[in-house]
């Protein structure tokens, strides 16, 4: 694992470099004897942790540690300090271990023990599908399903799947609406409590990344349909192979089956960014003489959306300029259906043609 010592004392730093040296287990990358110098390599370089002195001038330990984690760094942070009055305030910010002066060796081999066993940990991660419902899974589609402690818990994991990164206040008001703010935030506490301990027993509790005022996930231990989709969407109807892998990914609306009433109108606008990729790869097909494949891909954008007056009209256009009367009736007759008033369930009409 690759290591930076910060601590302003510069005896502490030759102690510590000595120490982990005869430790084996951490290559030491740098030391620095400040924050600022620590977080400057850290935006060049790859660190697996930070040795971190919390009493520094300028900007403190604290300081140092909330930063990294608004900046979504996956490096573990390791309090090393004189004074033991930090510790909880330490694990607040998700510190991996907190070393009080002077460092034994036998404390720091535990220390260096457990980074190990987090390292090894991480080679696993979330598999998360958010269309047609919401499952969460460890490792790849058809492994362990995380099991959640309640609707709520749920609810909230889900929301933070979709954000990526939000306010506690954002969600307290979203989640907790018509609540009082400490009760909600009570809620909110206990609420993030449960979904760390679900992750906690496969490893993954470090997925979850809190601070006073942000909560995020690790977008490195995640894997999302819905994050996929969303980098493929604008240019999917380009090539074939992006398209249908739009399409394997759109297995349903976002969430479907959930009541969750702050993602109706997200999902929405993905169904249109949905439709709007096969009605412009149709547009693509029809310039390259390529109808049947144009037909099949208008179908396709009225089966998620059948009232969907401009993929109706570009498939009759088709038709017309084929002279595919047939069709054009069939297509007119089902319209017509649609509106009438013992009209089958909307989705099925033209499912049923693809």
């Amino acid at each position: 694992m690759k290591a930076i010592i910060v601590d302003d004392e510069e005896l502490a730093r030759s102690r510590l470099s000595l120490l982990l040296a005869e430790a084996g287990g951490i290559t030491l990358c740098g030391s620095f004897a400040t924050a600022a110098e620590g977080l400057e390599y850290i935006e060049k370089h790859s660190v697996d942790v930070v040795f971190l002195d919390i009493t520094m001038p300028e900007m403190d330990g604290m300081e140092f540690a909330n930063l990294l984690l608004e900046r979504g760094s996956s490096a573990s942070v390791v309090f090393v300090t004189g004074y033991g009055e930090y510790a909880l305030e330490a694990f607040e910010l998700e510190a991996s271990d907190y070393l009080l002066k002077p460092i034994s060796r036998e404390r720091l081999a535990k220390t260096i023990k457990r980074l190990t066993k987090m390292k090894q940990s991480e080679v696993s991660c979330l598999y998360i599908t958010c269309f047609g419902g919401f499952s969460v899974t460890v490792q790849e589609e058809g492994g362990q399903v995380i099991s959640w402690r309640s609707p709520k818990v749920e609810e909230l994991f889900a929301y933070l799947v979709w954000k990526g990164s939000v306010s506690r206040d954002e969600i307290a008001d979203i989640l907790w609406e018509g609540f009082t703010l400490d009760k909600a935030m009570k809620n909110l506490n206990s609420t993030v409590y449960y979904i760390r301990k679900a992750l906690q027993q496969y490893g993954l509790e470090d997925c979850l990344i809190t601070t006073r005022k942000q909560i995020s996930l690790d977008s490195k231990r995640v894997y999302c349909d819905l994050y996929e989709f969303q980098h493929l969407q604008n240019s999917a109807w380009k090539t074939e192979k992006d398209l249908e892998r739009v399409s394997e990914l759109y297995r349903g609306s976002l969430f479907q089956g959930k009541a969750y009433e702050w993602s109706f109108g997200k999902a929405q606008t993905l169904e249109k960014s949905m439709i709007s990729n096969f009605l412009k790869a149709a547009e693509k097909r029809e310039e390259q003489n390529l109808q049947e494949d144009a037909e099949q891909l208008y179908l396709r954008a009225l089966e998620l959306d059948p009232f969907y007056e401009i993929a109706c009209n570009r498939l009759l256009n088709l038709y017309i300029r084929l002279g595919k009367k047939e069709k054009e009736k069939q297509l007119r007759r089902e319209i017509e259906q649609l509106f009438s008033d013992d009209a089958p369930p909307p989705l099925l009409i033209f499912k049923n043609r693809l």
